[in-house]
């Protein structure tokens, strides 16, 4: 039997760091249930479209959302006529509604 998840592999690593803000790449692996590369790879097609930003602490990367580019994102990226604009804006609210309160 074929193993197939709803939420891309993409999208789980935006909910994580909507959760986890600062989440290293192996953090965000185990959360996601993914490799450390396939995570990696995921976080640079992220960073490639300025979703996510990396900061070195030191020794090691964190990554964070986006959120003024994720706003942007919310009308472009998307399949033309395939995903429906209300679809995409739900999402983004609710990775917004995610977001720790500081």
């Amino acid at each position: 039997m074929r193993r197939w998840g709803f939420l891309t592999t993409h999208a789980l690593i935006l909910i994580q760091l909507a959760q986890h803000p600062r989440s290293t790449v192996r953090e965000i692996a185990t959360a996601v249930g993914v490799t450390e590369r396939a995570a990696h790879t995921a976080l640079q097609d992220l960073r490639d479209s300025n979703i996510i930003d990396r900061e070195r602490e030191g020794r090691r990367n964190s990554h964070t959302l986006n959120f003024e580019h994720l706003l942007a994102y919310r009308r472009a990226g998307t399949a033309p006529g395939l995903v429906p604009d209300p679809f995409v804006s739900f999402l983004v609210d609710a990775l917004l509604e995610l977001r720790p309160t500081t």
